[in-house]
């Protein structure tokens, strides 16, 4: 590579390519394995653009409320279940000191 033994930004990132080049063409000799990461950037918009407007939380606590109730939100929306009634289900649960039924996961 032309910069690779450069001491500058150049140099970094034809290293990093270098490391990494074995591996940006997979999807050329292996069915099923997608040329973009489109899937996983759809399935984390909706938490992106919910901080971006809300300004994230503003503590340790909330950000992992955030982190569970969006990931929840997202495995009810890939598995079509509906995602307010399973919640309140589960909060139910929660107040009944029972086990939620998680087989639909």
């Amino acid at each position: 590579m032309l910069h690779k033994g450069a001491d500058n930004e150049a140099g970094q990132l034809a290293r990093s390519i270098g490391g990494q080049l074995e591996s940006l063409w997979v999807f050329l000799e292996e069915n099923g394995v997608e040329p973009t990461n489109n899937h996983y950037e759809r399935a984390l918009r909706f938490g992106v653009l919910w901080r971006k407007r809300s300004l994230g939380a503003q503590s340790d606590k909330g950000s992992r409320w955030v982190e569970i109730i969006l990931s929840f939100k997202e495995t009810c929306r890939l598995l079509s279940q509906p995602t307010f009634p399973m919640l309140a289900k589960m909060i139910k649960t929660y107040f009944a000191n029972s086990m939620p039924d998680l087989s639909w996961i």
